[in-house]
């Protein structure tokens, strides 16, 4: 067990609301708070997606990340399957809007295209049409992404660390039977594509609550691969985790600064 400060939505009337580019319209009032983070070393293996939200696969040899060209189609291509064999998806598609995130440790953070850590809680997608739907009508065409749709499907995000362990700031996850339904509230994020047009979808922050159950996995290699929920369409499994970075104070000084890649799946079930 370790203590951590991680970041939560403050009490507010106004919908939340911010930008991967920061605005004057942004709205995002965050607290502070310190929190118990359960750590999770041999147990890790009983995790599965259809109980927790979140698994963890060890693989023989670690997926090679590649962040352009047909490297980065050939890992795209290999993380789908690797749902569909984790899941059980008749079909994955990678939303391709993966983001490599570095420690502030790094001398690198925030270049090459990276973004900062997220370090308050929240989860990337939500029940409501514009936490999911929107991204199925945004992959497929209208007549598939219907039928689709009217079947399971669920959307995860794939973390892979691209740097040894131990992690500085690793993960920590929220057991999804602690949260309460007032504790999520929806916000809306705003994200400029290359073409300078932008898109506007929903995801998750959460209140703090002091009943909620934090746990993070230590020590994740490269060969890791960990996959958790974004939105479940099927309501008897967990709907999202929430999720955010934080300082282990127990990670020795001296350590390369965490480097990761999280990219984003949705899955088709028959």
């Amino acid at each position: 067990m370790v203590e951590a400060e991680i970041a939560f939505l403050a009490p507010c009337k106004r919908r939340p609301v911010f930008h991967d580019i920061p605005s004057d319209k942004d709205f995002l009032p965050l607290t502070q708070h310190i929190v118990p983070i359960s750590a999770v070393h041999d147990e890790r293996t009983r995790f599965t997606l259809d109980r927790d939200g979140i698994e963890i696969v060890q693989r023989a040899c670690p997926l090679e990340y590649h962040s352009a060209g047909e490297g980065r189609i050939a890992y795209l291509r290999a993380l789908e399957e690797f749902v569909a064999s984790t899941t059980g998806a008749v079909k994955v598609v990678a939303l391709g809007n993966g983001v490599v995130r570095r420690s502030e440790r790094s001398v690198r953070h925030r270049r090459d295209g990276t973004t900062v850590l997220g370090r308050f809680a929240h989860c990337d997608f939500s029940p409501s049409d514009a936490g999911s739907r929107f991204w199925v009508e945004h992959l497929l065409s209208g007549g598939e992404a219907q039928v689709r749709m009217a079947r399971r499907y669920a959307i995860y995000n794939v973390w892979q660390c691209l740097t040894d362990p131990p992690q500085d700031t690793p993960l920590a996850f929220c057991e999804p039977a602690s949260v309460l339904p007032e504790d999520i509230v929806g916000c809306d994020q705003v994200i400029t594509a290359r073409d300078g047009s932008t898109i506007r979808f929903e995801l998750r922050l959460y209140h703090y609550n002091p009943a909620q159950n934090w746990f993070y996995f230590p020590d994740l290699g490269r060969n890791d691969l960990m996959v958790f929920t974004g939105h479940d369409s099927d309501p008897a499994r967990p709907q999202g985790i929430a999720h955010a970075a934080f300082s282990d104070p127990t990670c020795p000084e001296g350590v390369p600064p965490r480097e990761s890649i999280d990219e984003r799946l949705i899955a088709f079930f028959e």
